[in-house]
This record gives C-alpha cells, structure tokens and sequence, in this order.
C-alpha cells in the first residue's frame, strides 16, 4: 500500500511539474508584439490617420528610424513605475521593462509602412518620419498579458510616450493604449 502510495505521489508531483511550468515567451512572440505596435501606430495610408497631422507632406518619407535598445532615461522610468503603481499592475515588473535589451530590426516582420533603420544602417539620403524606442516587454506570469513602453521623437518638441496592453489570443493583440506624454 505505502508503494501505491509512493508511486501515486510521484506521479502527481511530475504531472504539476510537467503542466503548471510557465511557459516563457520566445523571441518571435517578442517581434511580433513590436510589429503589432508599429502597425497600430504607423501603418495607415496617410499620416493624418496615423496620428502625425504636423507632418510635411511636401516630400515623401520613407523611414522610420527606430533606436536599437532599451536605454531610457529617468523620467520614462519614474512615469512608468507611478503608472505601474497607480493602476496596481503588479503583474508588471518595472525591472523588466527597463531591462537593456538590443533589438535586430531585421526581425521585425509584417510592418511595411515605412523602412525601419537604425542610425548604423540609416541611408545618408533617407527621410525619416521621426524615431521610435522600444522598451523590454514585461509579462505577467501565465505570459498571456504584455505591455511594452514606446518613445517617440520627431523633432524638436514633437512626439509621444504610449503604453501597450496586449492578451494572446491566437496572436499578440493589443487591447488598451494608454498614453504617458505627448509634446
């Protein structure tokens, strides 16, 4: 009996060790949650859809200059942490989304409103639309939430701080934007 019982035991540990894992998200779900940003804020026909009415239109851009890492400054990490604090979204870790993290835009599929470029590939005639920063994602436990911190600059005293909420239903989906500044 005390062997049944031993057996059984086990088996039930192995069976919560195998199915209660969380899972962690892979580097394409990461990606794919950055294209579904740009294409929600970057990817309509116009700039005055997007959001961007302040824009000459004289000339055509074609890029969108993205910077390459996760090195904000202290008042993007102090904003972030109140909200975080605010809404009560302990889920979220500050510590993740400040996390340095180098982005390959190379990985970025599924955006094409504009060509994407970083200062090291920018082409020296290039007309850039403004230049976008991503955070590291911070997800919650199950890795069935995200929110993603973006910068925007494009020029001056002209741009936006946005934070993303996304679920996973059959792919990352953004659900709420709230935003943190614009000038």
């Amino acid at each position: 009996k005390q062997r049944r019982m031993t057996k059984l035991f086990f088996t039930l540990v192995t069976s919560v060790l195998l199915f209660a894992c969380n899972t962690e998200p892979n580097e394409s779900e990461e990606y794919q949650i950055i294209s579904e940003v740009l294409n929600h804020s970057y990817a309509y026909e116009t700039d005055d859809e997007n959001g961007l009415s302040w824009v000459d239109l004289s000339k055509p851009y074609d890029a969108l200059r993205v910077l390459n890492h996760t090195n904000f400054g202290s008042g993007d990490i102090e904003s972030l942490d109140y909200y975080l604090k605010f809404y009560e979204l302990n889920e979220f870790s500050i510590e993740e989304l400040m996390k340095y993290r180098e982005w390959d835009i190379q990985k970025i599929k599924g955006y094409d409103r504009y060509r994407l470029e970083t200062d090291s590939n920018k082409k020296n005639n290039s007309r850039y639309i403004g230049t976008i920063q991503f955070s590291s994602i911070s997800f919650n436990e199950e890795c069935e939430k995200a929110i993603i911190y973006t910068s925007y600059y494009c020029g001056g005293e002209c741009g936006d701080g946005f934070i993303f909420h996304l679920v996973i239903n059959d792919k990352w989906e953004i659900e709420k934007v709230d935003t943190m500044w614009v000038s």
